[in-house]
């Protein structure tokens, strides 16, 4: 028995689906629900979740990659040539190219949403000046797409990976 293939499926599939399900529940469900409860609960929320959320999902990330990337060299590391002329490995090229999207998309998400909860924090308690107000309205914009993205390209590579088996 392969002790070391056992663990490394079994840290990209468990951190993998952590990864995808925190950012699909995260970008479809919590932040939509979030918005319509208005700034006074999602900013609060927001506050206390993206510290704790960003490093988990960063993290779960990083450890998806390095263990698809490992797993992936380690079945054909006598034929690098399959990652480019079979079904296989293309499929598993395109997943790698979704999470590499993802977990970017990802970085600039935190990025954009610890601005956010830093600017939310400043205002508190007074009212914004117009630029403080126009960079609240722009990141409440941008925030929910990226996440919609995120979620998405994880989404994307997990379909493409799960099918390589196939094609």
């Amino acid at each position: 028995m392969n002790y070391e293939m056992i663990i490394l499926r079994l840290l990209h599939i468990v951190f993998g689906a952590f990864w995808a399900g925190s950012a699909i529940f995260f970008a479809l469900i919590l932040q939509p629900r979030l918005a319509k409860l208005g700034p006074a609960i999602q900013g609060p929320v927001m506050a206390a979740l993206v510290p704790v959320m960003s490093k988990a999902l960063i993290g779960s990330a990083v450890i998806t990659i390095a263990a698809g990337i490992t797993l992936a060299l380690r079945l054909r590391w006598g034929n690098l040539d399959a990652f480019y002329n079979t079904g296989w490995g293309i499929a598993i090229m395109i997943g790698f190219v979704a999470a590499i999207g993802a977990i970017s998309a990802g970085i600039t998400l935190t990025i954009l949403a610890h601005r956010m909860v830093a600017l939310g924090k400043a205002i508190q308690g007074r009212a914004p000046t117009p630029e403080e107000g126009a960079e609240m309205q722009r990141l409440s914009t941008r925030l929910p797409r990226l996440g919609r993205s995120v979620a998405f390209m994880v989404i994307f590579a997990i379909g493409a990976m799960a099918s390589a088996r196939f094609v």
